[in-house]
């Protein structure tokens, strides 16, 4: 049996996988500071993406700033 993982996450889902609160993830949403997509109107967030932004940060020293 294949095992499916999300690939789509939510606001709450992303701010706990980075350690960060909800509103931190938000405020660099409306900054286009984090890679996100609009889906039904809510925002998702795709983990392949965040992990290679993660990864791209921590290659060029650029910090995250809140």
């Amino acid at each position: 049996m294949i095992e499916i993982q999300k690939r789509f996450v939510s606001v709450t889902e992303v701010a706990k996988y980075l350690g960060f609160s909800d509103s931190a993830i938000r405020k660099w949403v409306r900054q286009g500071m984090i890679p996100f997509h609009k889906v039904n109107g809510g925002i998702r967030f795709d983990i392949q993406l965040i992990e290679k932004w993660v990864n791209k940060g921590e290659k060029s020293n650029e910090y995250l700033k809140i």
